[in-house]
């Protein structure tokens, strides 16, 4: 171990998050820092680490911090670890004092720009006419793709999505053979994000993890009875508010395969117009599918517009259970106001979580 001062600290520390080896190096701090810590100091040991591994400042009195809440639990002991990447974390007891480090970026800012970097692997990112989505080229067989949302009613049974869900930025991937297409939420920035993202989906897709079919995405949809003429994979990546693509969304909604009348229900409902939103989850609570229903209500909870609350109102009288649940939940984000007794209502429902939730609602604060 060694008490020299380490010159790419900064950069070294940006560099684990940017290419997605956060959790590794929390994943050795847990087993050999986390589990030896009293209960009710966890939250602030997370807190320093997640401030640890990003751009943001590491001040002394971060450092002192550490110090103070680690060293009485964990009095000796020094680990190194490898990360990836060439960094390198050591963490440990020195003279009486806890220390955490990570080097290996360099001194100095990037000689390369971002996008020089993120060109350099074997995973290629390309843009696409939705502004909030990035499509990441895996290579591998094409085959269809399958669409999840951060807010569906079943977890992803893909166990790669559900880690790329453990970030919030994301809001929704696609899955197909050869690419993964990754949505970010409103207000987070690809500029900041691509790499990290990057990062995430090299390590969560490698080649020999990648999908491969048998038959070529186009012979799988034929089979299917799927709609040769608007597939999901095409259509999350449109942008509503440019009129050739909402133009093509709106034909979509019309289609016979309820996999992509729910896509462009769900795209055009983040249309910037409100006239736009409105109509299009209107036309989706009125589909014939259940799950285009779903995705309806689901799409209009997440855009905070009080001109879809008469849609709420009605959705708590449906049968499904989990619609009536997610408007619950909706009118609760917009405020409950004029939907409190439509709200009461519920709290005999049949359905246990969404008793719970129209409890939760109406607690007093």
């Amino acid at each position: 171990m060694s008490s020299q001062p380490n010159p790419d600290l900064d950069t070294s520390r940006a560099a684990v998050a940017a290419f997605g080896l956060v959790a590794v190096a929390s994943g050795h701090l847990t087993t050999e820092v986390a589990v030896h810590l009293p209960f009710e100091d966890l939250g602030t040991f997370k807190t320093l680490l997640k401030r640890f591994f990003s751009t943001q400042p590491w001040r002394s009195e971060d450092a002192v911090c550490l110090d103070r809440l680690v060293a009485p639990h964990v009095p000796t002991g020094w680990w190194e670890h490898d990360l990836g990447g060439g960094l390198r974390m050591t963490h440990g007891v020195d003279d009486g004092r806890y220390r955490l480090e990570v080097s290996g970026a360099g001194v100095g800012p990037p000689t390369s720009s971002v996008f020089e970097r993120v060109f350099a692997g074997p995973v290629l990112p390309e843009p696409t006419p939705h502004p909030r989505k990035v499509r990441f080229v895996t290579g591998g067989e094409p085959s269809p793709g399958v669409w999840y949302r951060r807010d569906d009613p079943q977890p992803p049974p893909d166990p790669r999505v559900v880690a790329l869900f453990d970030d919030e930025d994301i809001a929704d991937v696609m899955v197909a053979g050869d690419f993964v297409t990754i949505g970010l939420a409103p207000g987070a920035p690809w500029e900041h994000r691509l790499a990290s993202i990057l990062a995430a989906v090299t390590a969560l897709f490698p080649a020999a993890d990648r999908l491969t079919a048998a038959m070529t995405r186009d012979e799988m949809i034929g089979e299917g009875g799927r709609s040769n003429t608007a597939s999901p994979a095409e259509l999350h990546l449109l942008d509503p508010d440019r009129p050739e693509h909402r133009a093509r969304l709106w034909e979509a909604v019309a289609d016979p395969a309820a996999g992509v009348r729910r896509v462009a229900v769900a795209v055009l409902a983040e249309s910037a117009e409100a006239a736009v939103r409105r109509a299009a989850v209107a036309a989706g609570w009125r589909d014939r599918s259940a799950v285009v229903r779903r995705t309806a209500i689901d799409a209009a909870a997440g855009t905070g517009d009080d001109g879809l609350r008469p849609l709420f109102e009605r959705a708590l009288s449906a049968k499904d259970a989990w619609v009536r649940w997610k408007a619950v939940r909706a009118i609760d984000e917009l405020g409950l106001g004029p939907s409190r007794e439509a709200i009461a209502n519920l709290q005999e429902d049949p359905d246990f979580q969404v008793r719970f939730e129209v409890a939760r609602v109406l607690r007093p604060v």
